[in-house]
């Protein structure tokens, strides 16, 4: 029987556990159930009501059993987050039926259906946890890839270079040659530098992530993460085309803010063009210098610094930087500096009133 399709948008959960509310997240929602990471385990078969809210401010409540539990220790082991999976209860629930109602709309938008894995796509995984590249390997191998793992920094180095694969999946933690070594050894090889680079952390700083996209990587995995997310990612980089790496920076608006995103560029002083990508909305940040000097979207009726002052407001979404050179006219006048206290003093001045 197909699983159903998850909707990978972080909400948050919170239910009654004994005398007190529990709050926790999830980024496994399905319309059957959701897996909730917490360490404050109920026991199996207990029935309770789950508040669900969506990033969008869209609330449910919806009646749920316990269907499993996922351990410190079996967690620890497939590198995932201590937590409960529940299934929401069919008859006498009118919370799962409004929330089934709002996924349906969600879950194009979200899961698009999946394409083929080309033919021949190759992954290498290096972690050091031999039950986690288990997991991993029987997900990515039922998806359609030819997939081969080690368990060291210096194997995964030995085996790109003998053959290089489409996509090296890497924990940054590993012993002797790590991963942050392993990618600057992979750029430095001819053979090996076109490489697509998928760097796994339990880190969620800005700066770990930005400077993982400094170094080339096609992308950043959060562990704990799901078979389905890791699916989702691999397969929309076997569907790429590789490009020359004039796009140095790209991700999530939920994993690096824009302000640090822009004082990165200021601190570098970049040149290129941002593009912001959120639900319906969409922006280009023109940037010359590491400042913004022209921005294009979302909306046209405001004057240029209103609407920067909104897309600085995003904390969804996705970005990528395209370095090139920008000239003309600055419209927007201010630093990257002021501009991000100017967004602040706006705030500020928002909140009194």
């Amino acid at each position: 029987m197909p699983r159903e399709p998850r909707v990978f948008i972080r909400c948050h959960v919170s239910f009654d556990r004994l005398d007190k509310r529990v709050e926790a997240e999830s980024e496994d929602l399905s319309k059957r159930g959701v897996f909730v990471r917490t360490d404050d385990l109920l026991p199996v078969g207990d029935v309770v009501e789950l508040t669900i809210v969506l990033p969008v401010g869209a609330e449910f409540r919806v009646i749920s059993r316990v269907a499993h539990l996922l351990s410190p220790s079996v967690a620890r082991a497939l590198g995932r987050r201590t937590g409960m999976g529940f299934e929401f209860l069919e008859q006498d629930n009118d919370g799962r039926t409004d929330l089934v109602e709002y996924l349906d709309d969600l879950i194009e938008e979200f899961t698009p259906p999946p394409r083929d894995v080309p033919m021949g796509s190759r992954v290498l995984l290096a972690d050091p946890s031999a039950p986690l590249l288990g997991r991993m390997r029987t997900a990515l191998s039922h998806a359609g890839f030819d997939v081969e793992t080690v368990e060291s920094g210096t194997e995964a180095y030995q085996r790109c270079s003998d053959n290089p694969p489409q996509i090296l999946v890497a924990a940054t933690r590993m012993p002797g040659t790590d991963g942050w070594q392993l990618i600057r050894m992979l750029n430095d090889n001819p053979r090996t530098r076109g490489v697509q680079v998928v760097l796994m952390d339990d880190d969620t700083s800005d700066m770990t992530r930005l400077e993982a996209y400094r170094s080339g990587v096609k992308d950043f995995v959060q562990k704990p993460f799901t078979d389905e997310e890791m699916v989702i990612r691999l397969r929309r980089l076997a569907l790429s085309p590789s490009r020359d790496g004039a796009a140095m920076l790209r991700g999530n608006l939920a994993e690096i803010s824009l302000a640090t995103l822009l004082s990165l560029l200021e601190f570098e002083r970049k040149s290129g063009i941002l593009v912001v990508l959120r639900a319906d909305d969409a922006a280009r940040l023109f940037i010359a210098g590491g400042g913004v000097v022209k921005i294009e979207g979302p909306r046209d009726d405001d004057d240029a610094l209103t609407r920067l002052m909104a897309v600085l407001d995003w904390t969804d979404g996705n970005f990528e930087f395209t370095r090139c050179e920008v000239v003309g006219t600055d419209e927007i006048g201010l630093p990257t500096s002021r501009l991000l206290l100017e967004h602040a003093r706006r705030h500020d001045e928002a909140d009194r009133a």
